[in-house]
C-alpha cells in the first residue's frame, strides 16, 4: 500500500473495532454460560454459531 493510499482505513478501522467489541461480548457470554447456564449445550453451540456467523459478516461490512 503507497503511503499516501489510505482511503479505507478509516472504514477497516471501525470494522476491526465492532468485530473485536462483538468477539469481547462473545466471550462473556460464553463465560456467563459456563458459569451459569440458561440453554441446553446443544442449544448453546447453534447460539454461538449464529453470533459467530453475524460477526465474520460485520468484519467484512456486511
Amino acid at each position: 500500500m503507497a503511503e499516501n493510499d489510505c482511503t479505507a482505513c478509516p472504514e477497516l478501522l471501525m470494522r476491526l473495532g465492532a468485530a473485536a467489541g462483538g468477539l469481547r461480548a462473545l466471550a462473556a457470554f460464553i463465560e456467563s454460560e459456563m458459569v451459569e447456564p440458561t440453554m441446553h449445550r446443544s442449544e448453546l453451540l447453534g447460539v454461538l454459531a449464529v453470533r459467530a456467523a453475524n460477526l465474520a459478516d460485520q468484519a467484512e461490512g456486511r
